[in-house]
């Protein structure tokens, strides 16, 4: 039976590629990367009939007004006082988590296994086991955290709370206790802010002293300042715009996002099930804000790639490319390979990643002659090219596992 149907099957791509219609397709580029989908709707020993439905690339199919638009958003100066703030946020998302012997209190990080009783009960998703938990971070239940204070490593307690009337039935507004066995408390050491710790920061911080990093970080939220205006620019001309996608193309997207989703939750000791119920979020409630946070996250990048092709807006050149890297193409693959290969990634992975990269920066330099582009065509002014020192050493930006300054939307595939 199933070579009979893999027979009939290579029948149909051979008529296919008599029918002109769907062979422009093809030479156009406008067939998503997948197989497609193959249903068999009638089966006899005279005849076969069969559904092929292939999924078409995602296009904008109305762009939206580009040109003169206006926008509320007012580029903001940036102040020292604004660059030291920066500075010392940065220093506190590098500090270390450090076991002590304290008594924990807010803001400090308290490792716990718990059970959740109701009725002596235990009830489904309320248990965990080596959940690191943020005191003051509001994650659970309003009064949970709070009676964790005072407490320290090896402490057993009894949490008592009333579970908000948000939650699912029988667990609706019902008096329950947690069981709690505090594992061990974390305080942050911040770094102190100094050259040296101006050394530590990898990707678009790299520095080699405190007076450099003061720079970048300026320079940082002055290009921050900027997206919100451009943001706010392609915001208006995405909702003037009409789009074709393809529903399995977003399903497509929204089971990558989940999946990624669970994969940091899980790192927590939990499933999605038992994460959303303790941030108070109904399934259904995800569910929909994944899809709506795909789906325009799909439609952003179409309109960016529309405005390019329709300005001729020029891919970055080999030579930019190796600007933005800091050394030749050939150069960054070795040394970067060598970095990953010794952390003990197989050849493939090393490939994956170092082409990953590469695209990245790609694309971080294309995104960015796009909104040049944009301001242009919308009356702002080009940022003024920063003047060179003299004779200053390069620095070594070879990457560290850095996050692409501008990160790609989804896939674009589509209907």
């Amino acid at each position: 039976f199933d070579g009979t149907v893999n027979s009939l099957l290579h029948m149909v791509d051979k008529n296919l590629e008599t029918i002109d219609e769907f062979q422009a397709f093809v030479k156009e580029g406008k067939l998503a990367q997948r197989h497609p989908d193959v249903n068999l709707t009638k089966f006899t020993n005279d005849e076969a009939e069969f559904i092929i439905t292939w999924v078409l690339l995602p296009v904008v199919s109305k762009l939206g007004n580009y040109k003169g638009l206006k926008t509320s958003v007012k580029a903001k100066a940036v102040t020292d006082a604004d660059v030291s703030a920066e500075i010392k946020h940065l220093a506190e998302e590098n500090a270390e988590l450090v076991e002590s012997e304290k008594e924990a209190q807010m803001g400090d990080t308290v490792n716990i296994d718990f059970v959740g009783l109701m009725n002596g009960e235990a009830f489904e998703g309320g248990s965990a086991k080596a959940f690191d938990l943020e005191l003051g971070s509001h994650r659970f239940v309003p009064g949970f955290e709070e009676q964790l204070v005072s407490h320290k490593a090896g402490d057993k307690v009894d949490v008592a709370v009333t579970l908000p009337d948000n939650y699912p039935e029988p667990l609706k507004s019902k008096d329950v206790i947690f069981k709690v066995t505090v594992n061990s408390v974390k305080v942050k050491e911040v770094p102190e802010i100094n050259d040296e710790f101006a050394t530590t920061l990898s990707g678009k911080f790299v520095a080699k002293d405190l007076a450099e990093l003061n720079e970048k970080v300026k320079a940082d939220l002055e290009e921050q300042s900027r997206k919100d205006f451009i943001n706010d620019l392609l915001l208006q001309i995405r909702d003037a715009s009409e789009f074709e996608i393809a529903s399995e193309i977003i399903d497509d997207e929204v089971k990558h996002k989940q999946a990624d989703d669970e994969a940091q939750i899980a790192r927590q000791g939990l499933d999605l099930e038992e994460y959303l119920e303790l941030i108070k979020l109904p399934r259904e409630e995800y569910d929909a804000q994944n899809r709506a946070g795909v789906e325009n996250q799909i439609k952003s990048q179409l309109i960016h790639n529309k405005i390019a092709e329709v300005e001729k807006v020029p891919a970055p050149t080999k030579e930019e490319l190796e600007k933005a890297l800091g050394s030749s193409i050939a150069d960054f693959q070795k040394n970067y390979g060598d970095y990953l290969s010794s952390q003990g990634m197989s050849q493939e992975e090393v490939g994956q990643r170092v082409n990953a990269y590469l695209n990245s920066v790609f694309n971080s330099l294309f995104t960015g002659k796009v909104h040049s582009a944009l301001l242009e065509l919308n009356g702002a002014k080009k940022k003024p090219a920063a003047k060179k020192k003299a004779a200053e050493k390069p620095v070594d930006k070879t990457p560290v596992e850095e996050k692409p300054a501008e990160e790609k939307p989804a896939e674009e595939k589509a209907e």
